[in-house]
């Protein structure tokens, strides 16, 4: 930022000299220098300065307000998303920008190079407008269809907080189970490890099940899979970290706050891969803006946003640029990236750019993610051709999973994740009493069971042909044995039945936990064939030998594994080389 002068300094004399004339200052006035000091002392006068002020056009003083209540910066796109307008200009020379070739408004005086000269700013105190703070607003109910030209579209209303909130745990119960599987070069969820995804969640996806079900073209599975990685709650290798293990067992929302934040702050994953027109992410002089700063500020703007409204995905556009939260996505100079197959036909500029590539950006973060975790409610529209207003014609197939986007609403559990309440409550409070367990160890439900609820109990009980369920020793055990928590599993059962565990199955439950480890397997060995009886005398004889192994029988003996080495070594010097079977 700098002083009045130095700004003016930048332009040339003859623009100068049109500022002169406009503030009433003589033709006389030719040199550079004199012409810079006439501006200057009109405008760092605050008698002289009240009366140019008083000449601005209202829509020029709410301008440079709205600047000085930024510190002196003015945002040009975030004013006119608010307001509609920058401060008008003659007729002739509305398309001209540069200060060389434009005629003269007072706005310009006041605003150079986007800020207001800093020498400037004290003397505006007294004479800006009230800072105008943008409030978005949404409606309590949504419109039944969205018209589209001539046509009437169905608008889907998902409500994601129980879902979302569901699907996480039986997700990472699925993970702890070792029932999904990930590709090797991309490290994401293979196309039958999608499909057993799909068939766990509560709800199913949010459009209709593709011909082909994979991570490219499904919504709910994807996220879950990226999102529990990206927020550490499952390792690269397909394993529940300590927070993940944590929050299946205790579902304490301040755990699951932590990695969200996680998520939102060092998330690596692109959520522009996930825009399916959008082409050169990878060529070689593409260069883009992380992630996670990208991320950030629509996180920060949605905590901006009222909670447990119907907001328009329009309106929030709108506010994010309002509220100077908008973010760049390529670092060079020159876009690098165009939409559809071809790139000669599919460059975007100015509305089209952003439209699809911030656009749909934020749709992904909401949709994808928040949408799936159960922070949103979102209400959408399912259309395989394209929805999305632009001047070029790129292609007729929807740009993106989730450009049927038109309304989200920020629920209990995205008030809480996004810094809204310092609590999470939920909306409906799961009912605890599951089922009942008798003495021979039936459990009889009371409800139906969430996806997370049945494979917890799945993995303790088996299915009975008449209905219900028997726990089972053998199932019980082999769970544990796979990494499931015998306490979690425990608690379980407990938290979930109508009142007390019968005694029978406290003293059922008490007997296999005492009975865990009471048989302990030790350091293994490899089992040596002698094809000689008389190998067995040598081995006897030998110091070396007769301490690295054990005798099993006349043609047989045991050797630690950790002792094999030393074992064959021994027998190499002794002119004896070992061979396997």
């Amino acid at each position: 930022m700098m002083k009045l002068a130095e700004a003016l300094n930048q332009w040339n004399s003859d623009t100068i000299k049109k500022y002169v004339a406009l503030l009433g200052g003589s033709s006389s006035i030719t040199r550079k220098a004199e012409r810079v000091d006439f501006v200057t002392r009109r405008l760092l006068n605050k008698k002289e300065l009240t009366a140019v002020w008083q000449q601005l056009d209202p829509i020029a003083q709410r301008a440079v307000s709205t600047a000085f209540h930024s510190g002196g910066l003015f945002d040009q796109a975030a004013f006119v998303a608010q307001y509609g307008e920058m401060p008008p200009r003659p007729k002739d020379d509305r398309h001209f920008y540069s200060y060389y070739n434009r005629n003269p408004i007072l706005f310009d005086l006041f605003i150079i190079d986007g800020h207001i000269p800093t020498d400037l700013m004290p003397l505006l105190a007294d004479l800006v407008l009230p800072a105008d703070r943008f409030q978005l607003e949404g409606v309590a109910e949504l419109p039944p269809v969205i018209r589209r030209y001539s046509d009437n579209l169905d608008l889907t209303q998902a409500d994601t907080e129980l879902v979302g909130r569901t699907d996480i745990l039986t997700y990472l119960q699925l993970v702890d189970q070792g029932t999904l599987k990930w590709s090797a070069k991309k490290n994401e969820l293979t196309a039958a490890s999608v499909r057993k995804g799909m068939t766990n969640l509560i709800d199913g996806d949010f459009h209709p099940e593709p011909d082909q079900v994979s991570g490219r073209y499904v919504i709910r599975p994807f996220a879950l899979d990226i999102f529990t990685q990206e927020a550490g709650l499952v390792t690269r290798t397909g394993k529940l970290t300590r927070a993940g293990r944590q929050f299946m067992q205790t579902q304490d929302p301040h755990v699951f706050l932590e990695a969200f934040e996680k998520w939102t702050e060092k998330g690596k994953f692109d959520e522009l891969t996930r825009i399916s027109v959008l082409n050169g992410l990878n060529s070689r002089g593409t260069r883009l803006t992380s992630p996670a700063s990208r991320r950030e500020n629509v996180i920060e703007a949605l905590s901006w946003c009222p909670t447990h409204t119907w907001i328009r995905i329009a309106d929030f556009y709108r506010a994010i640029k309002i509220w100077q939260l908008d973010f760049e996505v390529e670092t060079t100079q020159w876009s690098n990236l165009y939409a559809g197959p071809y790139k000669e036909y599919g460059q975007m500029s100015g509305s089209n750019y952003w439209r699809i590539v911030q656009g749909l950006y934020i749709n992904a973060v909401i949709m994808e993610y928040l949408g799936t975790i159960g922070a949103v409610d979102v209400a959408y529209v399912s259309d395989e051709y394209s929805l999305i207003d632009t001047d070029g014609h790129y292609q007729d197939e929807a740009f993106s999973l989730h450009e049927g986007l038109f309304y989200f609403r920020i629920n209990n559990w995205g008030a809480f994740l996004l810094g809204q309440a310092d609590e999470y409550v939920p909306s409906a409070p799961r009912k605890q009493d599951l089922f009942t367990i008798d003495d021979e160890l039936v459990v009889k439900l009371l409800a139906e069971l969430r996806p997370n609820e049945q494979l917890q109990l799945e993995a303790v009980a088996e299915p009975l042909p008449q209905g219900g369920y028997r726990l089972d020793t053998e199932k019980l055990l082999t769970a544990v044995e796979s990494g499931l928590s015998y306490t979690q599993l425990t608690n379980f059962l407990q938290a979930n039945h109508r009142g007390d565990l019968p005694a029978a199955v406290s003293a059922w439950l008490a007997r296999l936990e005492g009975n865990m480890g009471l048989f302990r397997e030790g350091e293994t060995a490899v089992f040596i064939h002698l094809d000689k009886p008389e190998l067995k005398e040598l081995i006897e004889q030998d110091k070396v030998l007769s301490r690295l192994c054990q005798p099993l029988a006349e043609t047989a003996v045991l050797v630690l594994t950790k002792n094999l080495n030393n074992f064959r070594q021994r027998l190499k010097a002794l002119g004896y080389l070992p061979t396997t079977a």
